[in-house]
């Protein structure tokens, strides 16, 4: 398992505050794919300090989670990769043996959440895992299986990543944060966004024209990434670009 020194949940002050949410203990994961998730969220959360913020964290496979009491005082709303979504939560029955990690109260708490903070006007971020349920919140549905051997995968649970080009819209925001350029990403997944949900634009996708990034329509800030900028062999400076405007919108709705 690789080594990680999950970080406590920082002392709340008067600075941004984004809630990160992960289900780290979901069934049926292995040790080594649990412990490259927490190195994971190592990641994010020093990228989140590194952008001015505090944080707090909760994993969304603890039982009794309430969504609008996590979210209490809090700027804005992270969530990270992790397990498989239950299909029968946009509306399918499992067409593949490949799915590991199915958590319905984790989808169900993190489905929660993004609803919540959306409608406080919160700006929404949603790595991997995150974008997908970002999708189903929205109405839109996800291909269970893209395939084995894909430019996205390269092992079974997805615990290695591979490295690949995405293409980014013109004026998106994410266009925008990168200044247009074609970003050479880090993935691990076998699932995908198929039918977009309601209100969400797709704003980057692969050579294989796999979606690799939805954000929202109109103003608010809420942007998916199906890639994981948080790999540590990832470009940092693109992690900590996109966190940088996260809480950049953050600050702006704390401040209003």
């Amino acid at each position: 398992m690789p080594n990680s020194s999950f970080p406590a949940n920082s002392p709340l002050s008067n600075s941004v505050k984004v809630l990160i949410a992960g289900s780290l203990s979901a069934p049926d994961v292995s040790d080594y794919l649990t412990g490259v998730l927490r190195q994971l969220a190592d990641s994010a959360i020093t990228s989140v300090r590194s952008g001015g913020a505090d944080f707090r964290f909760v994993e969304a496979s603890a039982p009794d989670r309430d969504a609008g009491a996590a979210l209490e005082g809090m700027d804005a709303l992270l969530v990270l990769g992790g397990a498989d979504a239950d299909p029968t939560c946009y509306g399918q029955q499992p067409e593949t043996d490949t799915m590991y990690g199915i958590d319905p109260e984790a989808d169900r708490f993190e489905l929660a959440l993004m609803r919540e903070a959306s409608a406080r006007g919160m700006p929404v971020l949603g790595i991997c895992r995150g974008m997908q349920l970002m999708n189903i919140l929205h109405g839109g549905d996800l291909v269970q299986e893209i395939g084995p051997g894909t430019m996205h995968n390269s092992s079974v649970d997805n615990s290695i990543m591979t490295s690949h080009p995405v293409t980014l819209a013109p004026g998106s925001r994410l266009g925008a944060i990168y200044d247009g350029r074609t970003l050479s990403v880090r993935s691990g997944h076998h699932q995908a966004v198929d039918r977009v949900g309601e209100g969400l634009v797709v704003t980057a996708r692969s050579a294989d024209g796999i979606v690799e990034a939805l954000e929202a329509e109109g103003p608010q800030w809420m942007v998916g990434v199906q890639w994981h900028p948080e790999d540590p062999e990832a470009p940092r400076e693109d992690l900590d670009l996109l966190i940088a405007d996260f809480v950049a919108a953050a600050r702006v709705r704390q401040s209003a």
